[in-house]
């Protein structure tokens, strides 16, 4: 059975529910990949900054030769800050789908509204430690990405980290109108502003961190170390019979924003997964909206 999907701007439809490759590398995101398509999944994320498209690439392509039709796979890839020179948009685009062995990109994303300098290095600083910028207007950037589309390079671009007022930007002055953007969001960032706006705006919302990396350093430092832990999730979860981090997942399902939680373990990855067999009552989605204190785990510093 195939899983629950939003339309795009486009007319496509991307599932959900996909698979987060963050963080990933090597063996773990290759088997992690086939594991996940294995089970039903059929929308991967992944990013050039993330290092692992080509073990992505290799996973995709043994499950096409097995069978899989590409055209039943949604796969999202980034362009990162240091590809933001218009110059540098079509090769970065290009070499990312041929370390995925793809010939389009369902969806090509601007990581973040900021430019790095060029180069080969993601995170270049100067000599006392800071963060080296382009001075380029993201505008610049995303002309150049409309030109992907025309290609035929990708069917659908958006942005990624953007804050409403930089998407009004791009909606008002882009050519092509972004499909997607993409922000951190879980209940204690619920960015409810920011999906209203665009939700009116036609412009689907997908959440990465969408349970706030549990166990990590960041959700130590910045205060959503207790998510899957709060008193509301873990009442709502024992009611409904599963777990808090199935709950915090099925909250953004039922507000349309899809989610795309990263997990090498495939049980974790099944656990992600069985979303699609119970629905949460209104008082549960307004308890867990309720939730939102802001609490950011990723921050860009220009």
């Amino acid at each position: 059975m195939a899983w629950p999907a939003v339309k795009l701007c486009t007319g496509a439809s991307m599932p959900l529910l996909g698979l987060g490759t963050s963080r990933a590398r090597q063996n773990d995101c290759y088997r992690a990949v086939k594991t996940a398509l294995d089970m039903g999944y059929r929308h991967i994320d992944t990013a050039e900054i993330y290092q692992n498209e080509k073990d992505i690439g290799r996973a995709l392509q043994e499950k096409f030769a097995a069978g899989l039709k590409r055209e039943e796979v949604f796969v999202t890839s980034k362009l990162w800050m240091t590809r933001h020179h218009p110059d540098d948009v079509l090769p970065a685009c290009q070499r990312s789908l041929s370390d995925l062995g793809l010939d389009y990109l369902d969806l090509y994303l601007m990581h973040f509204p900021v430019a790095y300098a060029r180069g080969d290095n993601f995170l270049p600083c100067d000599d006392k430690g800071q963060r080296v910028t382009l001075d380029l207007h993201f505008m610049e950037t995303w002309q150049a990405m409309e030109k992907l589309v025309d290609a035929g390079l990708a069917k659908a671009i958006g942005v990624s980290n953007f804050n409403i007022s930089q998407m009004e930007e791009v909606l008002t002055n882009g050519r092509i109108k972004p499909a997607v953007n993409q922000v951190e969001s879980h209940p204690y960032l619920g960015c409810h502003r920011l999906l209203e706006y665009c939700t009116a705006k036609g412009v689907v919302m997908t959440a990465f961190c969408p349970i706030a990396r549990p166990g990590s350093e960041e959700a130590e430092q910045y205060g959503v170390a207790s998510l899957l832990e709060d008193p509301v999730i873990t009442e709502i979860s024992k009611k409904h019979g599963k777990t808090p981090a199935q709950v915090c997942l099925k909250w953004q399902i039922q507000r349309n924003v899809v989610v795309i939680p990263k997990s090498v373990t495939p049980a974790r990855i099944k656990e992600n997964s069985q979303l699609f067999d119970f629905e949460l009552s209104e008082d549960d989605m307004s308890a867990i909206n309720k939730l939102d204190k802001n609490a950011r785990l990723i921050w860009v510093w220009a």
